[in-house]
């Protein structure tokens, strides 16, 4: 039971992600492990996760996809 309700929230994550490029997808997926990560780590500053989120990493800009509007 816990595999299928891992799943279908996987599903809704990847249908969410920039379809412009795998490594931009990966990017992504990079960078939201690091905040949850962080929010893991610090539950009683999340302001602070956000900040040692973005200072760990380059934040990319990703073009936006032909079927976004």
């Amino acid at each position: 039971m816990a595999e299928e309700w891992r799943r279908r929230h996987a599903i809704q994550i990847v249908a969410q992600l920039p379809e412009s490029s795998i490594e931009d997808a990966l990017a992504v997926l990079e960078l939201a492990k690091i905040l949850v990560e962080s929010f893991l780590r610090s539950s009683d500053q999340p302001d602070r996760a956000l900040e040692r989120a973005a200072a760990d990493v380059a934040v990319l800009a990703f073009p936006a996809s032909a079927n976004s509007r």
